[in-house]
């Protein structure tokens, strides 16, 4: 009795069959991608979300929202903890809501009688290194970046109060009179407290925070910035240190000097007072790294995604608090 041979994948089947898996998870692969960015795009309107609660939770506190920044303005910073030679305000927002986001124990070891830098009459430079997942976007590519210029070692953040419209935004990107210094402020003003009632646009209608994610790297409309692409660029925001572009300013989530004066900026983000206002360059600028647009946290406790080609003017009068402009978030 003849015994049957089993047949086998040909050369041919077996490579059609390769084929075809490959095809199916070149077709997977983008829509896992796109799950896990929603993913973290959520996550990134929870923590907006928690850090309104927070100046909230201040302000009920502290019958005010506090201040971006604290007086004085010109602490010398130390050559101890710094490369630049520059100085800092004395503290910044973040700092003052830490018993507000469930870091009251980091808190406790905070002395709010010393600058926010301070490392020899406290532990405050301690408390500045340790880095606080809540002001971390988990779509930035730097999960755990360090100013290496500014204050050295502070741990970075990617979200920003936002505490004014500068005046050439006006007369140079939207061609108008720019207003008082009192219609271009932000809700979380400097060097002084804040209420509610400050807000005479809305709260509804106004910003409290946004995302500048990615520092201390600096990234452009198409990537991280080059040095060709300093060369280019007509601002003084961008320092070359030891080969590295990095903020000026600085990136510490405790730094005051991490907030934002809108100015605007051109497409491919290299020069200052264009029409953009998201997403073009990562230094007092709003930056993400989420596809097209990026994560704010509202004044009355709401969050909201705004898109990148939100327009100028609509996004200017979202930035102030009483500028009298009758728009709302629907209309960015």
């Amino acid at each position: 009795m003849k015994s049957r041979s089993k047949r086998g994948f040909t050369l041919v089947e077996l490579l059609v069959v390769i084929a075809i898996i490959g095809i199916l998870i070149g077709m997977l692969l983008p829509a896992v991608q796109m799950v896990r960015e929603a993913a973290r795009r959520t996550q990134c309107l929870n923590n907006m979300r928690q850090l309104g609660l927070s100046l909230h939770n201040y302000e009920t506190a502290h019958k005010a929202f506090p201040p971006s920044r604290l007086n004085p303005d010109d602490n010398t910073l130390p050559s101890g903890v710094s490369n630049s030679g520059l100085s800092s305000a004395f503290q910044s927002w973040t700092t003052l809501i830490l018993p507000f986001i469930e870091q009251g124990n980091l808190a406790d070891t905070y002395d709010y009688r010393q600058p926010w830098f301070d490392n020899t009459n406290s532990n405050n430079f301690s408390a500045i290194s340790y880095q606080l997942e809540l002001f971390k976007c988990p779509s930035s590519p730097t999960r755990n970046g360090r100013d290496p210029y500014h204050v050295i070692n502070a741990a970075a953040g990617d979200y920003g109060s936002i505490n004014e419209v500068k005046k050439k935004v006006y007369t140079r990107v939207l061609d108008v009179p720019a207003p008082s210094s009192a219609g271009r402020i932000g809700l979380l003003g400097k060097f002084e407290k804040n209420p509610i009632a400050s807000c005479t646009d809305g709260t509804s209608n106004t910003f409290f925070v946004g995302e500048c994610a990615g520092q201390p790297d600096v990234y452009i409309a198409r990537g991280r910035m080059t040095l060709d692409d300093f060369g280019n660029y007509s601002d003084d925001k961008v320092v070359n240190f030891n080969g590295q572009l990095v903020p000026e300013d600085g990136t510490g989530w405790a730094d005051p000097d991490s907030g934002f004066s809108i100015n605007g900026a051109s497409s491919s983000g290299l020069d200052k007072y264009g029409p953009y206002m998201v997403n073009k360059i990562n230094v007092s600028e709003v930056f993400s790294f989420h596809d097209q647009g990026a994560s704010f946290a509202m004044a009355d406790g709401s969050v909201h995604f705004v898109s990148e080609s939100v327009d100028a003017a609509a996004f200017v009068a979202m930035c102030t608090r009483s500028g009298g402009e009758i728009i709302g978030v629907n209309d960015l």
